[in-house]
């Protein structure tokens, strides 16, 4: 994304005094020298203020007291944008804001509060082309999984004083939890991993899974209904045979299915519509009889299977506690043998610790105990371990248990319906009024099971939206993500290598990869050990490592086809970590040797590496750079362009006569 800086901009509150303008090229590094106090540093503060800070860290002082607005004249791809912020007074900040987009902007005017913070960052948010679409998933959620924003970019474009040489914060804003999190979720999409469609797929892939989930636990509802009404399905089958509405239907046996079941009493409605007064079939009771004793068979049958498996989970559960005493007698014998290993210390020689004296046969016997504790610790490490295998046999024969008790119970309903002792209600169920309450009962039910069967619509839906969250797990292809991650950081060292080699770091030649996981560097050397950043010694090394990978890292972005990163960088106070004795004169300049170890060659070196990265990028990068020394330290180095000196009375961010 082409986004660079043409002026920054200070309006005074006295408005006799002129507007405060400082000019940079947008294709060169520039440069702001000076002594210290004089407002160098305050222009990262400035510039992430007008870009939408969320407070004003602007230093209290003169520039505060002094400035109504600060503002921002901005170079994007094919227009240009002024965009001011109100200075906040006794407050944090103020979200008043001006704002305005034009092909060719005019400086000569005078900001007010025409939009507000949310509105400008919306308006960074649509130039940098950041996707609405957030981070979050089943297992994460809060701030820094929302979507990424034009703020979330200040991490690669600034650093500042304190981060330029910090060994813990690698990322300008990355030293409080929730930007270092937010940031850790929106490297795959600023390395071009993951791009705006990836992370519209993601949200459709998560409403979908949320829809599936609600569809399957409708249908599930659906089917437990019918179920829990199915399972006593025999029940009235046998009650519709007693009542001689299923003439010459078979006996049930134990292989059938509730449909079977169905397909039979749905016939007794037929039937009765067509014949209100059924013909009493004779050899009904004797019938009935034999589905009794059907019932009873399979109720003995249920109750041997039941008996079998509690007799098997009785075994099972006296195996585990057998190895659970086995495991606290070898804890007991083990704590017993724990002095072993300190007397087998002590009797290195042959003298015993206690009375001084020469005693082979002690030290023969403390190393005999020394092999039983470390025979008793491999058997502890065996059988303290949880046997799964023996868990996952005892839940299933419980869950088979528990089955098997829910089918006797139903069992022994069927059976309590057939054997009802009070005759006076047997006569009843026989008569035509019986036959007609247990006719209207029978078209309740049907009418239950047809509200509740399965849904073939429900059903459609569900496989449609399963073959959809199919479709777009296949195009996100997380492993494939990952591949393409490993593949850009080894991409990102590659590039660091080339900055790492012109500056002043202890071992060049040590490989330098970025850890997303912990926004810090790994820097493997020569002999394969691995070092994270705060692990390398000297501000030097520290400082080079920083300027490294932020140059690599805006070098990628705009290797990409589409960055969302602007194509600036503010870097400040680079060599404060190299302090001269003196800084040469203009004619000790030539002497002085491009790989002698002097404070001076080292500084030289940074902006050496800064004009390397201005070639490497093909100027698209600007440079902003805040620095105490003198304008000697890059003479004669390509594409460098002095903004202002502001030492003596003259110079400063505030004009001597505001």
């Amino acid at each position: 994304m082409e986004f660079r800086i043409k002026h920054v901009i200070l309006w005074p509150k006295d408005e006799t005094k002129e507007i405060r303008i400082i000019p940079f090229e947008i294709d060169k590094i520039n440069i702001i020298t000076g002594e210290s106090h004089k407002g160098k540093s305050s222009l990262v503060h400035i510039i992430d203020y007008c870009l939408g800070g969320n407070k004003c860290t602007i230093p209290v002082g003169i520039i505060r007291d002094k400035t109504e607005w600060f503002g921002l004249h901005i170079a994007v791809e094919k227009t240009e944008i002024l965009v001011a912020r109100k200075e906040p007074g006794q407050l944090i900040s103020t979200g008043e804001m001006y704002f305005t987009e034009e092909s060719k902007i005019d400086l000569n005017v005078k900001p007010f509060g025409n939009t507000n913070v949310k509105n400008v960052i919306n308006q960074f948010n649509r130039i940098a082309q950041f996707s609405t679409m957030d981070f979050k998933n089943e297992e994460s959620v809060g701030y820094f999984r929302e979507r990424a924003s034009f703020r979330d970019t200040s991490a690669f474009q600034f650093q500042p004083q304190h981060i330029i040489a910090n060994p813990y914060t690698l990322f300008f804003k990355a030293d409080t939890f929730e930007h270092q999190e937010k940031l850790k979720s929106i490297f795959p999409l600023v390395l071009g991993i993951i791009n705006n469609e990836t992370l519209a797929l993601r949200k459709e892939l998560r409403e979908l899974e949320n829809e599936l989930r609600r569809k399957q636990n409708a249908l599930n509802e659906k089917k437990r209904a019918k179920e829990a009404w199915l399972n006593s399905v025999s029940s009235l089958y046998i009650k519709a045979k007693s009542l001689s509405l299923l003439p010459n239907s078979p006996s049930e046996t134990t292989d059938w299915d509730a449909e079977k079941y169905l397909r039979y009493l749905v016939q007794v409605l037929e039937s009765f519509r067509e014949n209100p007064v059924p013909t009493y079939e004779p050899g009904t009771s004797e019938k009935s009889l034999e589905s009794l004793n059907i019932l009873t068979e399979k109720e003995r049958e249920i109750a041997r299977e039941i008996s079998s498996r509690e007799i098997k989970l009785s075994k099972i559960l006296k195996v585990n506690q057998t190895r659970v005493d086995y495991t606290n007698t070898v804890n007991v014998k083990q704590a017993r043998l724990e002095p072993v290993s300190w007397f087998n210390e002590k009797l290195k020689n042959e003298n015993c610790p206690f009375c001084g004296s020469e005693h082979q046969t002690a030290k023969e016997q403390v190393q005999s105990l020394q092999k039983v504790a470390v025979k008793l610790e491999t058997i502890s490490q065996t059988v303290a371990s949880p046997d799964l295998v023996l868990d996952k046999e005892i839940s299933e024969i419980r869950q088979g248990i528990k089955e098997l008790e829910e089918k006797r119970k139903i069992v022994r309903d069927n059976i309590r319906e057939i054997t009802t002792t009070n005759e006076q209600e047997r006569k009843k169920q026989q008569s035509i009024e019986g036959i007609y309450r247990f006719i209207g009962r029978l078209e309740e039910a049907l009418e239950n099971v047809q509200s509740v069967e399965i849904d073939s619509e429900l059903d459609k839906e569900i496989k449609a939206i399963s073959a959809r969250i199919e479709e777009i797990r296949n195009r996100i292809r997380e492993n494939e993500e990952k591949t393409k991650l490993e593949d850009a950081i080894d991409r990102l060292s590659t590039i660091t290598a080339h900055y790492v080699e012109q500056l002043d770091i202890d071992r060049p030649k040590d490989v330098v990869k970025l850890d997303i996981a912990n926004l810090t560097l790994r820097i493997t050397s020569q002999n394969s050990r691995q070092n994270y950043l705060w692990e390398i010694g000297s501000g030097a090394n520290w400082m080079g490592y920083h300027i490294s990978i932020i140059l690599a890292l805006h070098e990628f972005f705009l290797e990409l086809t589409q960055s969302h990163i602007p194509t600036f960088l503010f870097i400040d106070q680079p060599t404060q970590v190299y302090f001269p004795e003196k800084w040469p004169n203009e004619g000790e300049i030539e002497n002085i040797s491009e790989d002698e170890h002097s404070d001076f060659a080292q500084a030289r070196k940074i902006f050496k590496a800064l004009e390397l990265g201005m070639k490497r990028t093909k100027n698209k990068l600007q440079i902003i750079v805040a620095e105490h020394a003198p304008i000697l330290t890059w003479k004669d180095i390509d594409n460098v362009n002095l903004v202002e000196e502001w030492r003596g009375e003259g110079g400063a961010l505030i004009p001597m006569n505001w």
